[in-house]
């Protein structure tokens, strides 16, 4: 399947008003909450508004942080930012960022960390990615190297430029090589590998506004390709030209990928 264009659209993200937060605060929403949707964690109706940074679905927003360092933010991401005498701290609360550090201004260095519900990924002078996955944290460090902790449990990790390596709140997994997929999100394409139809299926549906789904009968087929982002669309065109599917609507908001 030839390499589909793909633009990444960056405008400044202005932090969400501390108004917004406090009311949402006070509304009391923690009350009832129990049930779990299709969507998993990330869906909790509050966990991008009050956020300081967030990104909305099918965006990627560019950040320059107080210190120098950028932060480049997925589809419906949402991050704190923290920054104080001691430490330098980026809250990933659902999503994925690109962070490439810059040396800290402050008389003192600070240590530059992104800690999500599972631990903190350390930057040791370096470029990295980091997405939340379901109870798991994924780090691919492009540049450098990066030292990771979970919240319990096992000790440091450090992996290395052209590794990646999950973490759970009390193990890391053994860190591999990076593949193609690894940070092609950044450039404005979803770049893939034999990966099955469903798993491009949830991927892609990521940044789609309503639902993408994949049936079960043709989750299993095998994709390989650059998809683009901005424009999922032309993706999924692009699928049901090259194999045996088709999409159907679902009161024109969900869609799924059927045999055809």
């Amino acid at each position: 399947m030839g390499r589909l264009p793909g633009s990444i659209a960056r405008p400044t993200l202005a932090p969400a008003k501390a108004a917004r937060r406090a009311v949402l605060r006070n509304i009391g929403l923690v009350a009832g909450v129990g049930a779990t949707s299709w969507l998993g964690w990330r869906t909790l109706p509050w966990e991008g508004w009050t956020a300081d940074y967030r990104s909305a679905v099918g965006e990627r927003r560019d950040i320059r942080l107080a210190d120098g360092s950028s932060m480049l933010m997925d589809t419906d991401t949402a991050v704190d930012v923290s920054f104080d005498a001691q430490a330098r701290i980026l809250e990933l609360r659902s999503g994925a960022i690109l962070v490439s550090t810059h040396p800290d201004p402050a008389a003192t260095p600070r240590p530059f960390l992104v800690r999500t519900r599972q631990g903190t990924a350390t930057a040791l002078g370096t470029r990295y990615t980091v997405k939340t996955e379901d109870g798991w944290t994924r780090v691919a460090v492009l540049e450098k190297s990066v030292r990771i902790e979970p919240a319990q449990g096992q000790g440091a990790v450090v992996v290395h430029a052209g590794q990646q390596a999950r973490f759970s709140r009390d193990t890391v997994e053994a860190p591999k090589p990076n593949d193609m997929t690894t940070a092609s999100w950044t450039r404005g394409n979803l770049v893939v590998l034999d990966m099955p139809l469903g798993e491009l299926a949830a991927e892609l549906g990521r940044y789609r506004r309503g639902g993408l789904g994949c049936d079960a009968d043709v989750a299993h087929l095998r994709v390989s390709g650059s998809f683009p982002l901005d424009n999922t669309d032309q993706a999924l065109a692009a699928l049901t030209q090259g194999f045996p599917v088709k999409t159907a609507g679902v009161l024109g908001y969900w869609t799924r990928l059927v045999a055809r």
